[in-house]
């Protein structure tokens, strides 16, 4: 390299000399003038920060953002921000998981030339504020973490050395004024706190002489009040000893006070047999080393106190220690509560006579209604324990319908003006079961007439209910006693025979079958209203029984609808049904549920015009499943909503109903129905023209549903069989129809008329089927029966009973006798098909 080349080398490096000579000089004097703004500042420190901040961007060409992070407890809060983040001026994060946090932990400065990667940042929070690199410094005050300095930049690597250095400079500065900041906060507390001192001291002086001033005459009204108050007062050094006595403890104990001061207050004022027992409570005794102003007051206590005749008492006691000269001394007011003692053995043994008491549920009740004593006959009544109702408000007893109407509050209402009110009316127990209660509710009133709560005695009076209309509709049931078993049955039974009769020979003369389907729905609606008087008549006298399972609420309202369809059919009616998705269960017995919505929906149709729109809507109300059914029909009078679940009671005149029929039977069997079910009926209707709801509320079921099971599929019917059948029945007219019936549907037929004529005749017959009634005179089919049996020489013969009684309890007489089956009067065509069927297919076999 020659020497011109080594010329041009040594000026280039003079230039890159001369250029970073420049470069750090003008960051020197940046940094100067960045010192000369923050210490402008002042002691202003929110500003000094937000200088710091600012300058910070100007000193560090690479960063977007600055920010100082103050510590406060698990947080990082942003004091001050310039750049990018300005807006963010009270942010909080988290302490842990940042960089930031991590500075104040560490106390030294931490640099992040990649964010992305660094496991020491959080990566999301960095790329919100888009910073790629940051570095952070802390703010160390008396060897303590104040807070963080922080610079941001938008790529990797972005501070070089110098940006680093200029941080560090800054945050000592920082520091220096956060020293100079707090010495001043000090400084200014003092000041401040002595002139508030100088003003409370002359206040004092003041206060103490008019104080001095009035001690003497302190002292004074203190004796007065003490010698004047009804409780006894007696005071005692630490060891117990009296040392202060007024006039009531000398009206309270018989003691004057010159014959007690200097006694020991155990051995003076208590029974002996007490006394070592009481010098044990804390109330008689301070622990050693125990000063007055560490002492909590003390509760009240009761303990027996004697008088100065021995007379024992019970006494309440409270204490509180005072300080005295020096001195820890105990305070005593001592009162006799004899009255409040007998009162409350007065009320131990009400408490006892109340809890023996079970046939009524007593309670006591606040102003506002919530409950604040429950007697061992209000479990019996209602179902709930004391601690599930203490508290809570009477209307947890009322129906849904009645909390709605507010009646709970009307009630409180009416028995606070009234004094005391009486009401029979539907209650609900724990279990959701509903019955009718008498409840008498009386209003409690102090001497001055203000209201102190109520009481409520209330008694199930759900039997006698019962037994009310037992006895109000037995004189119309007697009057039906005679036509609703067997001579009311008898006629239809021929009726139906020949009907059956007539649909099978109508096959090939089709004229006269509307004629014939006619015939048929009316012996059909005749026989429904037999079965009807004889639910009826069942219901009285408590003979009706369910079988209780796990119903769906939607198979009771699907299967009514189907049920009624074809009334709904007839008289164009739409019916509009909501049912819930979620299956709801009841206890209750399917077919008897379904006969009461049925007879509901049937009601709704019979009693509204042709074409109108009919609702059915399940539902859930509190612990309650509710069937309602709303029709726009003719409606009841108010007046009448009660009767019309009388028994043979028709609101509505037969004149003015639809089909004309109807004798008054099916909403009293209804409303039995669901009552053995612990539910009830509830009618409304705004009057005459206006419709009416019908709504059925049954508690729900606790226990889940079994499945059924698969359903037995149905067997292939019997080819047809050459049957000998024997009817036998006093009813010449049911005897002869059904042995023809039998003979049109290809069988051999003969009908006698009495037990022994079937005797006879069985023996050179050997009948395949008998058909016994049960009810003819000189022999009944019970007594014909083993006879008939006995005359067969086959085993196989099928001995069926054909009666005009239908009920569980005729069907187990007849099974337990015998027979083979059981045929209630009249037997339609498919039932009797199906006991030929049977026959045959014990012929075959």
């Amino acid at each position: 390299m020659n020497d011109s080349q080594d010329r041009q080398i040594d000026a280039a490096d003079t230039a890159a000399q001369l250029h970073r000579e420049r470069s750090a000089n003008a960051r020197l004097r940046k940094l100067i003038d960045a010192h000369s703004r923050i210490a402008a500042a002042k002691l202003d420190l929110d500003r000094f920060l937000s200088l710091v901040t600012d300058s910070l961007l100007e000193l560090a060409p690479a960063a977007h953002a600055s920010v100082i992070e103050w510590v406060d407890g698990e947080e990082m809060v942003y004091r001050a921000c310039s750049g990018t983040i300005a807006h963010h001026v009270g942010l909080r994060l988290k302490r842990d998981g940042s960089l930031s946090g991590l500075c104040s932990l560490e106390k030294h400065l931490l640099y992040s030339s990649d964010t992305s990667n660094d496991p020491r940042v959080d990566a999301q929070a960095c790329k919100r504020v888009g910073a790629a690199s940051m570095v952070v410094a802390p703010l160390l005050y008396q060897a303590d973490v104040a807070g963080v300095v922080k610079l941001m930049a938008n790529r990797t690597d972005a501070f070089s050395a110098d940006d680093i250095e200029t941080l560090e400079r800054i945050t000592s500065l920082v520091a220096s004024g956060m020293a100079h900041q707090r010495v001043f906060a000090e400084n200014r507390t003092l000041i401040e706190q002595n002139a508030i001192t100088i003003a409370r001291l002359r206040t004092e002086i003041s206060l103490r002489e008019a104080a001095d001033s009035k001690l003497e005459a302190s002292l004074r009204r203190r004796r007065l009040v003490l010698d004047t108050t009804h409780d006894a007062f007696v005071c005692t050094d630490a060891d117990g000893i009296i040392i202060e006595w007024n006039d009531a403890a000398t009206h309270t104990f018989g003691y004057a006070r010159d014959a007690v001061m200097g006694r020991a207050m155990l051995d003076t004022l208590f029974p002996e047999r007490c006394r070592a027992h009481y010098a044990e409570l804390d109330v008689f005794r301070i622990a050693p080393g125990q000063h007055a102003h560490q002492l909590l007051q003390r509760g009240r206590t009761e303990l027996t106190a004697c008088r100065i005749d021995g007379n024992e008492f019970p006494a309440e006691l409270s204490v509180c220690p005072v300080q005295f000269d020096g001195r820890t001394e105990l305070a005593y007011f001592i009162r006799d509560v004899t009255e409040r003692f007998n009162a409350r053995e007065l009320d131990k043994r009400f408490r006892v006579l109340v809890d023996a008491i079970k046939d009524y549920a007593i309670t006591m009740l606040d102003p506002q209604g919530q409950i604040t004593t429950w007697s061992a006959g209000s479990t019996q009544v209602m179902g709930y324990e004391p601690h599930e109702v203490l508290g809570e408000p009477a209307a947890l007893f009322y129906t849904p319908e009645d909390i709605a109407a507010g009646r709970p509050q009307r009630d409180l209402d009416l028995a606070a003006r009234e004094g005391r009110i009486e009401v029979e009316e539907w209650r609900v127990r724990k279990n959701g079961t509903i019955f009718w209660a008498n409840i008498i509710t009386t209003a409690l009133r102090d001497p001055n007439g203000s209201l102190l709560g109520f009481a409520k005695i209330t008694r199930d009076m759900s039997r006698r209910r019962r037994l009310e209309e037992l006895e109000a509709s037995s004189q119309r049931m007697s009057q039906f006693l005679a036509l609703l078993g067997h001579e009311l049955r008898n006629p239809l039974a021929p009726l139906r025979n020949a009907v059956s009769m007539l649909q099978l020979k109508s096959d090939n003369h089709d004229a006269f079958v509307p004629e014939h389907q006619l015939i048929d729905r009316q012996l059909s609606h005749l026989t429904r209203l037999v079965d009807d008087l004889l639910d009826a008549g069942r219901v009285t006298l408590g003979r009706v029984q369910i079988e209780p399972k796990p119903v769906s609420m939607q198979a009771i309202a699907q299967l009514s609808i189907e049920g009624s369809a074809p009334l709904f059919a007839a008289r164009e009616q739409t019916l509009d049904v909501q049912l819930p998705d979620t299956p709801m269960y009841i206890e209750g017995d399917l077919t008897r549920m379904v006969q009461v919505v049925q007879n509901l929906l049937n009601n709704a149709s019979k009693f509204s015009p042709v074409g109108a729109s009919i609702s059915l809507q399940v539902f859930r109300s509190g612990r309650l499943l509710a069937i309602r059914i709303h029709d726009p029909g003719r409606g009841i009078d108010r007046d009448a909503i009660d009767a019309i679940f009388n028994l043979f009671v028709q609101e509505t005149p037969t004149e003015e109903q639809a089909d004309k029929s109807g004798l008054g039977i099916g909403l009293t069997l209804a409303r039995a129905i669901v009552d053995l079910h612990g539910g009830h009926i509830d009618a409304h209707s705004e009057g005459r023209g206006k419709g009416s709801v019908f709504t059925v509320w049954l508690p729900e079921c606790t226990r889940s549903a079994s499945d059924d099971g698969a359903r037995v599929e149905a067997s292939a019917p019997l080819q047809p069989a050459d049957l000998k059948v024997m009817v036998v029945d006093d009813n010449v007219d049911s005897a002869d129809s059904m042995a023809t019936l039998v003979q049109v549907l290809g069988h051999e037929a003969h009908a006698v008329y009495d037990g022994a004529a079937a005797i006879e005749l069985a023996q050179t017959l050997q009948p395949n089927l008998v058909l016994l009634d049960l009810s003819m005179p000189k022999m009944t089919g019970f007594e014909a029966l083993p006879h008939i049996r006995r005359a067969l020489a086959a085993q196989g013969a099928v001995i069926a009973a054909m009666t005009g009684l239908g009920t569980s309890e005729d069907r187990a007489k007849t099974e337990a006798a015998g027979f083979d089956l059981h045929l209630t009067k009249p037997v339609d065509l498919p039932e009797l098909e199906s006991v030929l069927q049977i026959a045959a297919k014990q012929v075959r076999d």
